[in-house]
C-alpha cells in the first residue's frame, strides 16, 4: 500500500488565499510535476511555515495525499532568493519565468529538466544577472524543451537558408522567415540581423555563457517583442507578468537631488 505522505523538492509558482486562514500553493516539483496543495492555517500569525509558502520559494515539502488537494505538513527551505526579492526588475523576472512554467505545464506531468531550467533562472536572477537576458534565454529554452523550438536556421515557410540581412518573424509559421516569403505574407514583423544572431546564441548557450550577451534597449525590446508574440501564439494568451515588466521598464528614474 502506497504511503499517504511523501516529500517533494519544489518551487512555489503561485499562491491563492483559501477559506479563512488557508492558502493553496501551486508547486512545481522536481519529480512529480505541477502539484496543487493546501497549506492549512498558513495565513495565521502563529504559522511557522508561512515563509515557505511564498511564490518563488525553493524548498523540500512534506505532503500528505488528499482526496482533491494534497496537504502541506512540513517544509525545509533550500533557497529563498533574498537578493532577487530586493530588486523590482529581478523579482518581476522571477514571477515571469514562474508564470511561464505554470502556463506550459499540466498537473502531475514530471519534468526534471524543466525544473532545472526554472531553478537555474531563479538562481541567476538572485545573483544579479541581467533580467532581460535571463528571460529571453528562458523563453527559448522553455519553448525548445516543450516541443515548440522556433526555426532560426532556415526560412520556416520555404525552408531555404536565411540570408544575413533583414528577415522577418512569424510565430504562426514557426519562427524566422526569409525576406522573399515576408513580401507574400501579411502582418509579419521585421527581424534584424542582430536579433537573429542573438536568438541563435541564446538558444545554444547555457545561462552562464548567455550572460555575455549585451542587450541595448533597442535589441532587448526587439527580442522581447518577438518572443512574447511566439509564446502568445503557442499558449493562446498573454503573460500577465510581462505587463508588469513593461511598466517597470517605462518608469522614469527619480530625479537626482543636488
Amino acid at each position: 500500500m502506497a504511503s499517504r505522505t511523501y516529500r517533494a523538492e519544489a518551487i512555489v509558482l503561485k499562491t491563492n488565499d483559501f477559506a479563512e486562514a488557508d492558502r493553496i500553493l501551486v508547486l512545481f516539483t522536481r519529480h512529480f510535476g505541477k502539484v496543487r496543495v493546501v497549506a492549512k492555517g498558513i495565513r495565521r500569525a502563529t504559522s511557522r511555515m508561512a515563509g515557505h509558502a511564498e511564490p518563488l520559494t525553493h524548498a523540500t515539502y512534506q505532503l500528505a495525499r488528499g482526496r482533491e488537494l494534497d496537504v502541506l505538513t512540513g517544509a525545509e527551505a533550500r533557497a529563498i532568493y533574498r537578493d532577487m526579492r530586493d530588486d523590482l526588475a529581478l523579482i518581476a523576472a522571477g514571477w515571469y519565468v514562474a508564470e511561464l512554467v505554470d502556463r506550459f505545464t499540466a498537473d502531475r506531468v514530471p519534468s526534471a529538466p524543466l525544473f532545472d531550467l526554472l531553478e537555474t533562472a531563479l538562481r541567476s536572477l538572485d545573483a544579479g544577472m541581467s533580467a532581460p537576458v535571463v528571460c529571453r534565454w528562458f523563453d527559448l529554452h522553455l519553448l525548445d524543451r516543450s516541443g515548440f523550438r522556433p526555426e532560426l536556421g532556415v526560412c520556416a515557410h520555404c525552408r531555404t537558408p536565411l540570408a544575413e540581412g533583414t528577415n522577418a518573424w512569424e510565430p504562426a509559421a514557426g519562427g524566422a522567415i526569409c525576406a522573399g516569403c515576408a513580401t507574400r505574407l501579411s502582418l509579419v514583423a521585421p527581424l534584424s540581423v542582430r536579433a537573429l544572431k542573438s536568438l541563435r546564441f541564446l538558444l545554444v548557450s547555457d545561462l552562464d555563457t548567455a550572460a555575455r550577451l549585451r542587450l541595448d534597449a533597442m535589441l532587448a525590446h526587439e527580442l522581447d517583442r518577438h518572443l512574447r508574440a511566439f509564446v502568445r501564439y503557442v499558449i493562446d494568451r498573454d503573460i500577465a507578468t510581462a505587463r508588469l515588466m513593461d511598466e517597470l521598464r517605462d518608469l522614469k528614474p527619480p530625479a537626482r537631488v543636488s
